[in-house]
């Protein structure tokens, strides 16, 4: 390069920054920069954008000394199609470049009518020569299954027509397709964020450098472990390491940021900021010019508070609590180093509290270890026993509470059905027994009409003026718990006035102690019902349907017994979208009502907060959100642990209620990257197995029947048989064991698999016996 071209392009150099995002032509400038100063390039774009780093990568450009830097210069940008810079460089000749400032300006101008009369794709196809870029590729994230099949059958509908090709990948069918193709071969992608973050950690994703946009639905939940927040620390990470290659441009979708644990306006606005951080965001967009359009599609309900007395005497409780004590007092007897966990106070039957605290005991007699192994088994067995039922019994209670005491009654009784039907040892004929004992008198109380819930009472009355004054009135009625769920909805169909209503049901797909969750064709089927159905009126949801879900014609909202904080507040009213909308929340208790209060207060705020920052001055913003990213960064990799690296001791797989011997982990092996088996045939004389009540097929797999501990005073639940391909196989869970370490003899219990560091050994058919 002659001192003329070096001066030439040090005098031209604003129409480079201009013009020339250099990220596009750092991979072609490989053998001139080194691979430092292309990662201080990309980083100076991440940050602060392709002007300034044109400026930087000039500023290197210029002072290179090696010969022939200067054509390779012009040929990359040439092949990377800054076509009109490179004939103005070789030329020296800018003139061409000027004249395009003239259009440039009137297409700003023109911006917000091309928005409104243009459609891109029409165009597209004569510009295709003149764009600079790769092609584009999109994900969309969505955190819950319902709310992931409805924008997979939206993109698909509206894009696919476009010429566009559409995927969608979660959970459910992760195992079944290639991340890998479908990143490859398709345009727009929907996935549940776990999927994304399984895939970067084992590398079938290489970066977020593939994508060009990510979109994240209920953006607020981009926070501490959450897997948005784990696809956001890999952005970071990548934008503030200056790591080489783009990152994709990032759009949060939320009806609330929140505010957290914030009590005023400047504590709520840190708290956005802390979110504009994690979402590395720039602008935060609300509706400000068309406010009385939009109230035109999207109403906003009208808040209703209904406080309901209590029973004012509970014989159901008195009797159910008297038998939590008994059974609580047997429990102590058992032993006494454990009884001391039973002299607590403060904790109230029927609680949360409670629940809370027996699932605590019922995990350290899990581990409970005493030199005399035989006396070991029999009292972790019988405390196992006795916290199951005491879990049983609460359960009962909030069910008693929050709807029928009959449902409660239903509950227990289907328990101590399944109770007979298993091992049912000493310890358990006894607790049935004594709730035999009761079973008349329980009968009588469930039966009895003065007994009847005010709280349902409210519900109908609810009900029935909502449906009097619009009977094609459709209606989301929350409430917390899946029992609670099957309670209202056989309340309703028994209801000889509210029957009519045809109630739905919608919970979510996971296990939990009271209950299985539905399948996912079965929740899409509760959906597309409570959408298009005349007769199906009335949704009975968990917290599943709080985000996202979109069913304009909703124009009723009952909480019952149902809050959580301001974003949770803001969702459930959300779903009450049609004209006239209103939303109740009913509840016996003061307190509730309180927290919704301040729930209101805090939205208020958070509104306010969001207007203030939209005030702000854009580098001041942006500094803020760039010093806190680099303050979480900074605690994020001072906090970084290492991957504990997988424990290749062999440990014994024991019973979690009596403490049988079942397996050792070099036994072990992983199918399907999820599922675990055990080989050899010494395991299968550790179980019995029985016919599954609810057989099914499902990926590979099917299933055929349950297998339980062999000890025939136990029956514990180890998990299942299937048919995998052409094997047949146990598939155990890892809560239903103690883990005992052979050289120590300590026990530890783990609730999922992933917690459970030991070596993996991937099934392989050759092990099977023929």
């Amino acid at each position: 390069m002659t001192a003329e071209q070096r001066q030439n392009l040090q005098a031209f150099r604003n129409y480079v920054r201009k013009t020339l995002d250099p990220t596009y032509i750092l991979s072609y400038m490989g053998p001139w920069l080194q691979d430092e100063v292309v990662q201080f390039i990309q980083a100076e774009k991440n940050n602060k954008g392709p002007m300034e780093a044109a400026s930087l990568f000039l500023q290197y450009l210029l002072q290179l000394q090696t010969e022939g830097w200067f054509r390779a210069f012009l040929d990359a940008l040439y092949s990377a199609g800054y076509c009109g810079l490179y004939e103005a460089i070789e030329s020296w000749d800018f003139q061409k470049l000027e004249k395009l400032e003239e259009h440039r300006l009137l297409l700003q101008r023109l911006q917000p009518e091309f928005k409104t009369r243009i459609n891109p794709t029409d165009i597209l196809p004569e510009l295709s020569e003149c764009l600079i870029g790769r092609k584009g590729k999109v994900v969309f994230f969505a955190n819950q299954i319902p709310v992931y099949e409805q924008q997979a059958t939206v993109f698909s509908r509206y894009f696919e027509r476009l010429g566009y090709s559409v995927a969608g990948v979660s959970g459910a069918r992760a195992d079944n397709v290639s991340m890998q193709d479908i990143i490859e071969n398709k345009d727009i992608i929907i996935l549940t964020p776990q999927i994304l973050v399984n895939s970067l950690n084992d590398g079938t994703i290489p970066s977020l450098s593939v994508f060009t946009l990510m979109i994240f639905d209920e953006c607020h939940n981009t926070s501490k472990h959450h897997p948005y927040n784990q696809i956001m620390f890999r952005y970071l990470d990548h934008k503030l390491g200056g790591s080489p290659g783009p990152l994709p441009q990032v759009i949060g979708l939320t009806a609330s940021v929140g505010v957290g644990d914030a009590k005023t306006v400047e504590e709520a606005m840190l708290h956005i900021c802390k979110l504009c951080a994690a979402l590395d965001t720039s602008v935060i967009a609300t509706v400000r010019d068309n406010v009385e359009e939009l109230e035109q599609f999207v109403y906003k309900p009208q808040k209703f508070f209904r406080k309901v007395e209590s029973r004012t005497t509970n014989t159901f409780k008195s009797i159910i609590s008297q038998l939590m004590k008994e059974t609580e007092g047997l429990a102590k007897n058992v032993s006494e180093e454990l009884g001391k966990l039973f002299q607590i106070q403060n904790r109230e039957f029927g609680t949360q509290r409670y629940e809370q605290w027996i699932v605590a005991v019922h995990k350290a007699c899990m581990v409970f270890q005493m030199p005399d192994k035989e006396k070991e088994s029999s009292i972790c067995r019988a405390l196992f026993l006795y916290t199951s039922h005491l879990r049983k019994y609460n359960d009962a209670l909030i069910i008693s509470e929050h709807a029928q005491m009959k449902d409660a009654l239903h509950y227990l009784k289907a328990f101590f059905h399944d109770v007979k039907n298993a091992a049912f040892d000493e310890t358990e004929q006894d607790l049935t027994r004594r709730f035999e004992e009761k079973l008349e008198e329980l009968e009588e109380v469930s039966k009895d009409p003065s007994n009847e819930n005010p709280k349902l009472r409210d519900l109908y009355l609810i009900l029935q003026e909502e449906y009097h004054l619009k009977l094609e009135t459709k209606t989301i009625l929350f409430v917390k718990t899946r029992a609670l769920v099957d309670a209202l909805k056989k309340w309703i169909e028994e209801n000889p006035a509210l029957s009519f209503l045809k109630p739905g049901i919608l919970t979510g797909r996971g296990r939990t102690n009271q209950a299985t969750g539905m399948t996912l064709p079965a929740q899409k089927c509760a959906l597309e019902a409570f959408r298009a159905s005349g007769d199906n009126n009335i949704l009975i949801a968990t917290s599943v349907a709080d985000e996202g879900i979109d069913i304009a014609q909703c124009n009723l909202v009952i909480l019952y017994e149902y809050v959580g904080n301001v974003i949770k507040m803001i969702q459930t009213r959300g779903r009450g979208r049609a004209r006239d909308s209103k939303c109740f929340l009913l509840t016996s208790n003061a307190d509730v009502i309180e927290k919704e209060k301040v729930n209101m207060f805090k939205e208020k705020i958070m509104n306010e907060s969001i207007s203030m920052l939209q005030t702000w001055d854009e580098m001041k913003f942006e500094k803020t959100v760039q010093r806190i990213q680099l303050d979480e960064k900074f605690i994020r990799d001072s906090q970084r642990k290492p991957q504990p690296a997988p424990d290749k001791e062999n440990k014994r797989l024991l019973c979690g209620k009596c403490k049988a011997f079942a397996c050792y982990t070099a036994d072990i092996r992983v199918v399907e990257k999820s599922h675990y088996t055990v080989l050899g045939n010494a395991f299968k004389e550790r179980f019995v197995s029985k016919p599954h009540p609810k057989p099914k097929i499902y990926d590979s797999f099917e299933k055929k029947a349950k297998i339980f501990c062999a000890i025939q005073k136990c029956c514990h639940d180890w998990g299942i048989h299937v048919k995998y391909k052409t094997f047949e196989i146990p598939v155990i869970k890892i809560e239903s064991f103690v883990v005992e370490d052979i050289a120590s003899g300590v026990q530890r219990r783990h609730a999922k698999w992933k917690d459970f560091h030991f070596e993996r050994i991937q099934f392989d058919p050759a092990e099977m016996p023929i």
